[in-house]
């Protein structure tokens, strides 16, 4: 990759606040967050950015077939907001992080919760 390339990894909030049964799927997105600030540092004298956006509860039709009806109803309820996120809220941090506005940006986990930190 050349200086001035950007990799944005998809981490999760399930990295920091793993639910018990999606056990393999939080190991994964833990190794990614780590994966993402290693990388960065590696990365940074080549001049090369690596950042992760960290989704919360994210409304996708895979929601409504994973889930019992009730939890599906209820899906982002109990975030700060209120609500599930939609995908396409998720899109400008991506676009940010890809764009000379984060030029100084490296090595960060950008979350978009619904307002639960990232801890």
């Amino acid at each position: 990759m050349e200086p001035g390339s950007v990799i944005i990894n998809t981490a999760s909030i399930q990295a920091y606040q793993p639910s018990p049964a999606l056990l393999a799927y939080a190991a994964t997105k833990g190794a990614i967050a780590n994966f993402t600030k290693a990388l960065a540092e590696q990365c940074a004298g080549k001049g090369i950015r690596v950042n992760a956006v960290a989704p919360g509860p994210i409304w996708t039709p895979l929601i409504p077939s994973t889930m019992p009806e009730e939890s599906v109803k209820k899906f982002g309820a109990d975030t700060p907001l209120g609500r599930a996120g939609q995908p396409a809220e998720l899109a400008p941090v991506y676009v940010l992080l890809a764009s000379q506005d984060a030029s100084y940006v490296t090595a960060q986990i950008y979350g978009v919760t619904g307002g639960e930190a990232l801890t």
